[in-house]
Parts: C-alpha cells; structure tokens; sequence
C-alpha cells in the first residue's frame, strides 16, 4: 500500500517568522506598549517592592541624537528593563540639559546680533523656545531606540520647579558656608567671554614657540647671585611676561652660576647638564658658583623683568620642579594658580592687562590692543637681547569644549563653591558607599576629587540660571536666609525670568527695599544645574530619594556630571548621590577613529535603525565591552545580525515543536533531560550574575554560546524522539518540557537588550495565564536560582565520549564511507563506565547501533533505511519497510488504512 509517511511525522509548526522585519514591526511595538500602558502596569505591580532606580544624567537638548547618546539610553535601558522583569520598582525619567553657551550662541547667531544688541528678556526667550522644540525633537528620537520609559514625564533644567530646587541647594551651600566670591585664576574662554569649569574643558596638542629669557639682577645681597647676573626662565606664554611679578625658585632644587661670554647665568644644575646644555649649544662656559634654592635668604635678590620698569623679587617655594624648563619660574599672580598662591605671603604687583575677550589692555606697552596671541610673535621680536633661546613646542593645551578654541588661566572675581570644606566627606562616601564598574573607576574618581581645586560655578553669560547674591550700598554679598527663601519662592511661581526682567526692589522682601543695592548678573554653571538633578528631581511624588541606585554616563563625566553630582549631594544631603557608577568609553569607527563628518564616518543611530532596526543596535551595545572604547561599522553591525539569526532560528525551532504543548511542571526528567534542565539552571545563574554585574557583553556570550551549543546537540539528538514518537510519549513530552523552560528563559533573558524582538517571541508562545505583554512576566533572581553540580559533572564522561565519537564519524564522512552518523555501528570499549552504558547512546550520538569491543572505533552498519524516520536498521517491517518503532506509532493508522 502507498502511505505519506511525512504526513504522519510531528513536524514543527508556528507562524513565528524567521524574517525579522524589525524596521515595520518596531513602531507597531512602540504603539502597543503604549496603547497597552505597559510601562505603568509595570510600575503599578512593583509599586510596593524594592527600588532599582537609574538616575539619567540630561543630554543636551541641541541637535540629533548620535550614536554615544544611543550607547548611554540602551545600557540605562537594559539595566531598567532587566530590574522591572525581577520586580523591583525601577521608573525611569528621562531628562533633558537645556542652559548654557550653545543655545545662547545660537540664539545670537540666528538673530545676527552681538549680546549688548538684544534685550537680556528676549535672548532669553529665544532661547527657551528653541530648547524646548530641540526636547520634542531628541524625545521622538531617542524613543526610536524602544526606551522603557513615559516620554510624558520628563526632567528639564529649565523647568521653574527644578530651578527653584536648584536655587534652594545653592542656598543650603551659601549659607554653610561653602559658596564665596573671589579672585583667583580661572579657566578663561576669550572665545565665550567666560569662566569656564573644569569640565567644560578638553586639551587639544598644539605648537607653540617656546622661549627661555633672561631677567637681569637689580639688587643682591646674596654672593652666590651677583648684581648683573641673568636668571634664565622658560615660558610657552610670552604675553603674561607684561605681568610678571616675580621669579619663583624651589627650596631643594641646587642652582649653579654659569658664566658665558661674560654674562652670568642662573639655572637648575640637573636641567643644565641634561636638557639646557645641548639646547643652548655652549661650548665655552664656566660653573662659578652652586646652591640650595633653600639657601638664598628671603628678599635676597631683586630682578628687572624686560618689559616693566620696576624691581621684582626672588621667591623660594615648594610647588616648582625639576622635569622641564630651568628650575627658576616667571610668575604673572593674575594668569597662574600656582603664581596665584605666590601673593599670600608676598606683596606682589597684581597686573591684568587681558580683557575679556583675549586682547591686551591697560598694559602702557605698544601692545595694546593686540589679541593675546598675536603680541606673542611682537614680544618675542622686541626681546631678542634678551632670549638666551627659542624653539617650537608641542604640547597639551586647554580648550573651549564647546567652541573648540584655547583658553587662559586669567584671575577674575567669580562665585566658588570650596570644595576643601566637604573634601574629606565625599572621599569618605566614594570609597565607603560606592561601588564603581569597572572597578579601577573608584580610583580615579576619588583621585580627581582629592585633586580638584574649588569649583569656580559663575558664568557671564545670560541663559542660566541666576546667582540669586545681591550686594548691599558697600558692595558686599548679602548672605541672608529670609531674602534667598523670598526669591525662590519668586522663582518657583515665575521661572528664573523674574531675576532679569525685575528692579532689585521687586526681587527683595519689603523690609529690606530702598537700600541702593545691586544684584548678581552672572548666572550658574550649567554643571551645578545638571549636578543638582538627584535632588530637583521628583521620581515618583517624592517616594524615591538619595541615594539613586546607578548613575551610568561615559567616562568623560568623571570631571562633569558624576563630580558635581557628588559634591553637591554631599554638600546639600551628606551622601553620594549614587550607589552604583558605571561609565561607558566613547563611540568610535570600526577602525577605532573618532567620527566626524569631515572624515565621513558618522555612524548615525537613526540609520542604523531604519536599516537594521533598533533591536540590532541594542544587541550592538550589550555585546560591547562599553567599559573602553566601543567601534562600530558595517561588518560589526552584520555580525551582531549573525548572532540575532541564530537566536530567532533557534527561537522559531522552539516554538514550533512548542504548538499545542501543555507544561506539566510535576513530570519528572530523566537522564540526558534532566541533565540539560540543570544545564539550563547553570547558564541562568550565569546570565543572572552577568547582569547584575552590568557586564552585559558576558550575557551575550553566555546566551550565543547556550544556543549554539543547544542547537548542535539537544535539538538535533532529539529531533527524532520529537518527529517519529507519538505526540504523548513520555520521554518526548521531557524534551518539550525542557524546550518550554529553555524558551521561557531565554525570552526573559533577551527581553532587556532585545525588548521587540522577545516580546514578538512571547506573543507566539503558548502559555497558560498569559500576560499582555512580556514585561509584565517576572525572571528570577540569580540568589533564587540553583543546580545540581554533581549531574553536570557526571555527565562531562559523556561528552568527553561524544567528542571522540564526533572525530570518528567525521573521518568517516571524509573519505566519503557513509554520508550520514546514522548509517554507522558504534563500537563501545567493553571498559566503559556503567554510567555510559546507562545513556541511550544510540540517541544522542546519532548512531544506528551500540555494540562493545576492545576498543573505541565505529563502523558502516549494513542496514536497511527506514522509510519513515530516514534510520538504519539490521531488518524493516517487510509490509510497509519501516522500522519496528515507527510501525508501533502508525499501528492504528494502518490497520485502519
């Protein structure tokens, strides 16, 4: 009689399509999430457990997102959704940085107009509104990435609520103390007319002229310095030579006297011999003399600078060095931290001769009026007497980060918060409270807060913030607890506006107008704002305070948003704002180069999206090592596109022996499938542990092998217990309860980095009490979840035996003896354990048969073909040629044919 066979196989079946079609399927997604209100549901079961909370540091609300910005959303996002799926409470509000120079600078450039030409009030306006059209812009981007988050509740800098609470932290500080107006060397941007922080800095290498010059001794009452001698100093800054006001020397560095053609000349011995010799190029000198700079007695040796007319003095000090230059340094107080510290023992000549905008002033020399740079190349000509030697040097200098042009150190007064005061408290929290990933962060974020100077938060500029400071009728700051609370109670109904639009008398409480005081017209920097989001914003009505548990941004924001983060929650609260700090590298080429359009690199997330999907690009991140650098490309995109098919694959092979199943979670497992049920347990630790060590790269490696590994062996050995058997056979009914955990988990497990993709799989899984969605399903703890070492040890006997066999049979199929495993006779060592002989070897090897000799080797088995399941066997069913197990299958269904 003639049957088809194949019709009567279990063969998979589901409607889960191999082709992903993300780029269709992702905005369907977004808008059921949506429709669905997932995200709330979420939050409304986990409402009443523990808090994971992941604190966003604000983009700048200016331009298109880029790929670092998708990099820092994705890795906050898998971590949200991976804490929501456990049932933690874990809402994210995304936040947005709106104040500062770009917006402010785009706003004058649009309108063609220089700052003293538009009203302060308008300015302001402008600005406002082209913040808040660059928000929408950026939100409808960023939720292109499937963000786990209600875009209708956001945080912004420029919110009048927010400002308040900023303005109410600078209180706290002011009133302890901690906020001070001074003159001190700062960070100055000609290019911005402003003092920068030292996060708004980067360095860039430059060539410079360099120039050693000599200043002649005036007066000496120290032999070893005689009247007439030269000290030689090095300076890469020839225009602060106009300000100079001394010459420092250090207490423990030797100097010598040289003589050379008839001049004396002072400089550091070891700098002279390895370094000044050869640059000099002198032949003919004399040592005459040798000291201590400790030596030299106080007000000692008088100098004459070239470019001034008075006499300046020789100063011992501690901070000079001996790893460049001539061990005697030329010191200008008003352009030098170190110069700076000079003038507190020192009755110094303090000279500012450098406007604002970087040209030379008040300076009575024919400079004046020259940018800084360009009165370089003029001093340097007019000092030829005087230069003992010039040469190019290349060297790291200081930028405007956000116009890209250098700056100075120029003493101007401004606002400080100290951070010496609350120094030894942040370290305490950092090294105490704090974990870092990676690990080697804590050092280097606790080294740059032992090392940073006072934190200089003024700004001349107009959109910010105001420094709420007003001055009384002698000019002095008015620290007053009842007018700060008057003014942010001001603020809180009105917005910071009502600083600039307002006389001081309307600012001011009653009592206190009519007094012919002054405001502050400068405005915070915008690192304050940022830095006071963990107290400004309102999570959840208040219910989630300090500290956050992660605080994730690239590793840049070391000297940004994690410092002034910290300082000023320590500051106002006396704890770190964060539990976990976690920093990512930078986003760069597949050839590990910066991008930029001149160089027509960019990778634009967006793209990558509308080609790929945005799932491709979460798997991008996740499989990054986001601790340094990350690249991407074509190539890399297309392999993590290779990984993504092999999941779907052995998802859809899954789901369709999956179809009709009904889980039996009391059916106990038996041998190989009990062992791959606690192999399953082990890699869920693994991935469990990966996660919330926040190395999801680990995760993607433990899951892409789990498949790959599942795929070559599970789901080919028992292919045939799944097709051949009857749909109730009891060992097929293991493999599939095993198939529904492995799925079950996997999809779990997938879901934060994947979220489109795993809640696509989830809609196709047949599963009793199913939710709406994925995301609203719970994955276990990594503490809940345990295995049975003992069966994956025992059964490393049989899979050191299967890679035996596997080497066997390929040799086999090599020289073209058989053309499938299943056409050979396994020959067994008759030593082989009792635990070998146990396992249906036949099965999970492939074989056709199991036989036992001296030694392991395998043979062609002269078979017949079953004309059912495609195995060999000794002898078939003559009727129907089919083997004995396929006939007691189809038993009914022939008899009844």
């Amino acid at each position: 009689m003639s049957l088809d066979f194949k019709k009567t196989l279990n063969m998979p079946s589901t409607k889960f399509d191999m082709k992903a079609n993300l780029v269709e399927k992702e905005p369907l997604f977004r808008k059921k999430w949506l429709e669905d209100d997932i995200y709330q549901k979420v939050l409304k079961n986990n409402a009443n457990n523990e808090r994971f909370v992941v604190h966003d540091g604000p983009p700048y609300a200016n331009g298109d997102i880029h790929v670092g910005h998708a990099l820092n959303k994705i890795l906050k996002d898998i971590i949200v959704r991976y804490k929501s799926l456990q049932g933690y409470y874990s809402p994210f509000v995304p936040g947005w940085d709106t104040h500062g120079l770009p917006i402010e600078h785009k706003m004058l450039t649009e309108s063609k107009l220089d700052r003293d030409q538009i009203t302060v009030e308008l300015l302001r306006k402008k600005s406002r509104n082209y913040a808040l059209k660059q928000i929408e812009h950026q939100k409808k981007q960023f939720q292109k990435l499937q963000l786990f988050s209600d875009f209708s509740k956001i945080y912004i800098t420029l919110d009048k609520s927010y400002e308040a609470k900023q303005l109410k932290v600078f209180k706290k500080l002011a009133l302890d103390g901690l906020v001070y107006k001074g003159l001190k060397p700062i960070y100055w941007s000609p290019s911005s007319q402003s003092a920068l922080a030292e996060a708004e800095v980067e360095y860039e290498t430059v060539t410079t002229n360099s120039i050693y010059v000599s200043f002649d001794v005036t007066k000496s009452t120290f032999n070893k310095v005689p009247v007439g001698s030269k000290l030689v100093v090095w300076t890469t800054t020839p225009w602060t030579l106009i300000a100079n006001a001394a010459v420092a020397i250090s207490f423990d560095i030797t100097y010598l006297t040289v003589k050379y053609q008839d001049s004396l000349y002072v400089v550091a011995k070891n700098l002279f011999y390895n370094d000044l010799l050869e640059k000099f190029q002198w032949k003919n000198y004399e040592v005459v003399d040798e000291f201590l700079g400790k030596e030299m007695p106080r007000n000692s040796i008088w100098y004459k600078a070239p470019l001034l007319d008075f006499d300046a003095p020789v100063i011992a000090t501690n901070y000079v060095l001996e790893d460049s230059g001539t061990g005697l340094v030329h010191s200008a107080p008003l352009f030098g931290e170190d110069d700076f510290s000079l003038t507190f023992d020192n009755d110094l000549k303090l000279i500012m001769h450098i406007s604002d905008t970087g040209h030379i002033e008040n300076s009575q020399t024919k400079y004046d009026s020259l940018f800084y740079e360009e009165a370089n190349k003029e001093i340097i000509k007019d000092l030829a007497e005087k230069v003992v030697h010039v040469y190019t040097y290349s060297h790291s200098y200081p930028h405007d980060w956000r116009t890209k042009k250098p700056i100075i150190y120029r003493a101007t007064p401004q606002w400080f918060v100290s951070i010496d005061k609350v120094r030894s408290k942040i370290v305490s929290e950092l090294q105490n409270n704090v974990k870092t990933f990676p690990e080697w962060s804590k050092n280097r974020m606790i080294s740059m807060i032992e090392n940073r100077g006072d934190w200089t938060i003024s700004r001349q500029r107009t959109w910010g913030v105001p420094i709420i400071i007003f001055y009384d009728e002698n000019e002095k700051p008015v620290i007053n607890e009842e007018i700060f609370d008057h003014v942010i109670d001001l603020v809180a109904n009105h917005g910071t506006d009502i600083w600039f639009s307002s006389t001081v008398d309307e600012l001011l409480p009653e009592k206190y107008r009519n007094r012919n005081w002054t405001k502050e017209n400068d405005i915070m920097d915008v690192w304050f704002d940022s830095g006071v989001s963990s107290i400004a914003v309102d999570i959840d009505g208040g219910k989630t305070t300090l500290p956050f548990d992660v605080y994730l941004e690239g590793y840049d924001q070391f000297r940004g948003w994690f410092n002034s983060s910290v300082i000023n929650a320590v500051a106002y609260a006396g704890v770190s704002p964060y539990i976990n700090l976690v920093s990512h590298g930078f986003a760069l080429d597949g050839q590990g180069k910066k991008m930029s359009k001149s160089r027509n690199n960019v990778v634009d997330p967006l793209d990558v999206i509308k080609k790929y999907g945005a799932d491709i690009l979460r798997l991008w991140v996740a499989n990054s090592e986001y601790s340094s650098d990350v690249h991407i490309s074509e190539s890399i995109l297309v392999q993590n596109s290779e990984i993504y098919r092999k999941i779907r694959n052995t998802v859809k092979f899954l789901l369709g022996n999956l179809n009709n199943f009904k889980y039996d979670k009391d059916l106990k497992l038996t041998s190989i499938h009990h062992y791959i049920n606690e192999e399953l347990k082990s890699v869920k630790k693994e991935v469990l542990e990966n996660y919330d060590k926040f190395r999801f790269i680990n995760v993607i490696k433990v899951l892409n092998r789990y498949v790959i590994d599942l795929s070559s062996f599970y789901l080919s050995v028992t292919k045939d217990i799944l097709y051949i058997r009857k749909e109730n056979d009891e060992e097929r009914q293991m493999v599939l309860k095993n198939f529904y955990e492995i799925l079950d988990f996997l999809m779990l497990a997938l879901a934060p980095i994947i979220p489109t993709t795993a809640d696509e799989m989830y809609s196709y899984f047949n599963k009793e009490n199913k939710k709406e969605s994925l995301f609203l399903e719970r994955l276990e703890k990594a503490g809940d979840v345990s295995f049975d070492e003992k069966v994956l040890e025992q059964f490393k006997e049989f899979f050191e035996l299967r890679d035996q066999v596997n080497i066997l049979i390929e040799n086999q199929i090599q020289n073209k003896v058989i053309k499938r495993s299943n056409e050979l006779e396994l020959v067994l060592p008759e030593t082989a354990s009792e635990f070998l002989k146990s396992l249906d070897l036949k099965t999970l090897l492939m074989v056709s048969k199991i036989s036992y000799g001296k030694t392991l080797q395998v043979v062609k088995f002269e078979s017949e073909k079953c004309k059912r399941c495609w195995n060999h066997f000794a002898s078939l069913n003559k009727e129907y040629e089919i083997c004995d197990l396929c006939f007691s299958v189809l038993k009914d269904t022939l008899a009844n044919a």
